[in-house]
């Protein structure tokens, strides 16, 4: 990279611009995103492949935001320019289930009405096929109904109908050229109780096998990690084939740091300023390296944000410690954690003198990136309060018995299977399967939803990202908010 011809203004410039980044709000999937706010990673190519049916991943890494994508003309089409190897173009996509279904124009039913069918009797994968027919009734010439419910009396009617006009649509779509996708998001909303989700779920998923097997038909299941790994999912025959064919949607270091500069090239003032740090007069000459080399975007990251995370190399240098300090315990990092940290960055005063951000700053925007992300933990997950509010002041690494102890001197499990008797409280996915109730279920929890992980069966560890919130310690980590108040 040439010599930088920065002044002090672009610093400022710069500054300003990282602290008015856009949150990176929560999207739902019946909205699609502003085209400018698409930022399509490599990675998540696969994500999108209409022939993978089963997409993982954590809150905040685009599940929804894909949904939405895919299911919207506009900016189906605005990410087909970016992966060119996959037929996005000829993808008709309608959402079988999302977070505001019953709510909005469309065959996904609402929660309340698939208790209701459930309650009559019907079978989940009954219920998911009518709503694959209600989704192709402009394929299908048959005089449908409109209700859920009467669809499947119309299906059970005369099953071998009800094949004929599948393969019917099916083959329009072969004829058409174009592919079919029924979208489903947002599973963990498809009832009040895991004993109305996971039948809802095991039907979505066996739906989406059978779909398989139609050429110009497939299903696109976006689904929690957690729930991803609860075994009961797939006990039906050849669901390993979905397994096995997963896609984990995740977000590498190169492609967080692309999506920073992807919004500061965007405004005619951080552009011109980020073109003087990289030593060149036009960010023509930077733009594409920028959003795809890794060793490009940590050398100007260093001019931004200085080198190390301290006085020297022992501490970890800036473009490695953030993205790592921000992770889960699976080593991802999410866009919201990463803005978040940037933005409070930018703001933490008093502001550095040769440089945009630095160390210090870094350091306060982890803590704040921490408390959002214990924030949307507690909105994902109604245990996750009580289970990491029993642990305050431990810490970490520790041995497990240390976090058991303390969860049977809160009573915490009992706490939880107080409250899951009440209105909508849920109890962990692996409290609710357990056989006996014990404080071992909460520990798998918080590992299958990477909050915690197992360095040796005697050691666990928890990440700042979640830890520096919750109030544990780490000797030499970030300290929590009130430890360095005190």
């Amino acid at each position: 990279m040439k010599k930088s011809k920065a002044s002090s203004n672009d610093y400022k410039t710069l500054r300003d611009a990282l602290s008015n980044l856009p949150p990176g709000a929560a999207h739902q999937a019946n909205a699609p995103p502003k085209l400018g706010e698409i930022f399509a990673p490599a990675t998540h190519a696969n994500a999108l492949d209409p022939q993978r049916s089963l997409v993982i991943g954590n809150r905040g890494v685009g599940k929804s935001f894909w949904s939405a994508v895919l299911t919207h003309d506009e900016t189906r089409n605005k990410v087909a320019i970016a992966y060119p190897r996959l037929p996005i173009k000829q993808i008709r996509a309608t959402l079988g289930f999302h977070e505001a279904a019953g709510k909005d124009e469309g065959p996904a039913p609402s929660p309340a009405a698939l208790a209701q069918l459930q309650k009559q009797g019907y079978e989940p994968e009954t219920i998911w096929r009518a709503v694959l027919i209600n989704a192709l009734r402009k394929k299908i010439n048959e005089a449908l109904p409109t209700s859920t419910k009467d669809i499947i009396a119309w299906m059970q009617a005369d099953v071998e109908r009800t094949e004929a006009a599948l393969r019917q649509a099916d083959r329009s779509f072969l004829e058409d050229k174009k592919i079919f996708l029924l979208v489903f998001d947002a599973l963990d909303r498809l009832g009040k109780d895991w004993e109305t989700i996971t039948p809802l779920t095991r039907g979505i998923l066996r739906l989406a096998l059978d779909m398989r097997g139609f050429r110009a038909m497939k299903a696109k299941v976006f689904i929690r990690t957690d729930q991803s790994k609860d075994d009961t999912l797939f006990r039906f025959a050849d669901a390993s084939k979905l397994r096995s064919d997963a896609v984990s949607l995740v977000w590498r270091r190169g492609e967080l740091f692309g999506l920073l500069y992807n919004h500061l090239l965007k405004e005619s003032g951080s552009r011109d300023a980020l073109a003087r740090f990289a030593g060149y007069e036009a960010v023509q000459d930077i733009s594409d390296e920028l959003l795809n080399d890794e060793g490009l975007q940590e050398e100007l990251f260093y001019r931004l944000a200085g080198e190390f995370m301290g006085a020297g190399p022992k501490r970890g240098r800036t473009y490695n410690w953030l993205y790592d300090h921000l992770a889960d315990t699976f080593g991802e990092t999410s866009p919201r954690s990463f803005v978040t940290a940037l933005q409070r960055a930018a703001d933490y005063r008093p502001a550095p003198k040769d440089s945009v951000i630095d160390h210090n700053g870094i350091r306060a925007g982890v803590q704040d990136a921490s408390r959002v992300r214990v924030t949307q933990l507690k909105e994902d997950y109604d245990w996750i309060d009580k289970v990491m509010g029993a642990l305050d002041g431990l810490e970490v690494p520790c041995d497990p018995s240390i976090f058991l102890r303390r969860w049977t001197e809160r009573k915490t499990v009992s706490d939880l299977q107080a409250g899951a008797k009440g209105a909508t409280s849920r109890l962990p996915l692996e409290l609710a399967n357990s056989t006996d109730a014990s404080e071992e279920a909460l520990l798998r929890a918080l590992a299958n939803i990477g909050v915690i992980e197992f360095r040796t069966e005697s050691r666990i560890n928890m990440p700042d990202i979640f830890r520096v919130e919750a109030g544990i310690k780490r000797r030499g980590g970030v300290r929590p908010p009130s430890a360095r108040r005190s």
